[in-house]
């Protein structure tokens, strides 16, 4: 396997595509590549390979060591990134940072929002409590943002 492009970096690490059509993600933490690897087994544990339409990556492989996933490539219309995510149970969050939350998830999506709660709440019932609704991460293919 040869790295070809780098995809992305952000706060939990780097991705790169493979000429494999997989993409391997790298990351700094341990606990964000748990997560990760996490909610992508139990995605893949109940058969999910897209929500609302939305392609989710496939776990191809990881590496405990290493902090590492593979996954398969996915285009738009796609959900992205769990290393955010909570498994089986959400965070308690004040009431304000909930606002705040709705407020960025409405300019951040516009119309869409609804349709982003309706993949959050999915989510939630695969017992995934996913917290990192943002438009590089949830792409309805539709439109730029």
């Amino acid at each position: 396997m040869n790295f070809t492009i780098p995809l992305g970096y952000g706060n939990d690490g780097c991705v790169w595509r493979t000429d494999c059509q997989t993409a391997v993600k790298a990351f700094e933490l341990q606990f964000k590549y748990e997560r990760e690897v996490a909610c992508l087994q139990r995605l893949q544990d109940n058969n999910v390979t897209s929500i609302h339409g939305l392609a989710v990556p496939q776990l191809m492989g990881h590496d405990d060591d290493l902090l590492v996933v593979e996954m398969l490539v996915v285009t738009p219309p796609f959900l992205l990134d769990f290393a955010k995510a909570h498994l089986d149970s959400s965070p308690e969050f004040p009431a304000e940072t909930m606002r705040e939350w709705e407020g960025e998830g409405m300019e951040n999506f516009g119309d869409r929002w609804p349709d982003v709660k309706a993949v959050l709440w999915s989510l939630r019932q695969l017992g995934i409590y996913y917290f990192d609704a943002k438009p590089g991460n949830i792409h309805f293919g539709d439109r730029e943002k």
